[in-house]
């Protein structure tokens, strides 16, 4: 006899979850970057990673935290290129959004840590993933202001 199994309505938002982890580094690497022509190497590198761990919690966190290091030097990188590029009477503006950026940031992943409190090994996943999604987009909203500021 053939048994189905089915998740309960309980447990789709935690498998739902867990499989938009398990898959969102394979689409980076698929897309483009920040409007650029090509994915960005970060996002390559986590997903070659992820697809070697075979879906293994541990090697999947091992490879989202060396993306979350790589974009968040990255994004210092970006920053300083900015703050240069900012000039005097637009350093202090730059500085104050990075700063209210960074309180969001905390502030944001104090609340995904109750958020996804209850999902067991997932949880580090789902935290860090979001954390690397925030990292990779300010440093495209940085790239974007650094190109403003250089075409003017």
């Amino acid at each position: 006899m053939h048994k189905t199994y089915r998740c309960s309505p309980l447990h789709a938002p935690w498998v739902l979850a867990l499989a938009t982890v398990l898959l969102a580094p394979a689409a980076h690497a698929a897309e483009n970057f920040c409007g650029e022509s090509k994915p960005h190497p970060i996002d390559q590198t986590l997903a070659r990673a992820a697809e070697r761990s075979g879906g293994v919690t541990v090697d999947l966190s091992d490879a989202q935290s060396a993306a979350y290091a790589a974009w968040d030097k990255e994004l210092n990188r970006v920053y300083a290129e900015a703050l240069k590029a900012a000039g005097p009477a637009r350093r202090d503006a730059l500085r104050s959004a990075q700063r209210a950026w960074l309180a969001f940031d905390g502030a944001q992943n104090r609340w995904e840590m109750h958020l996804y409190a209850d999902q067991g090994t997932s949880a580090a996943l789902n935290i860090g993933g979001a954390a690397l999604e925030r990292r990779r987009a300010r440093v495209c909203q940085l790239s974007m202001d650094l190109q403003t500021l250089k075409d003017q």
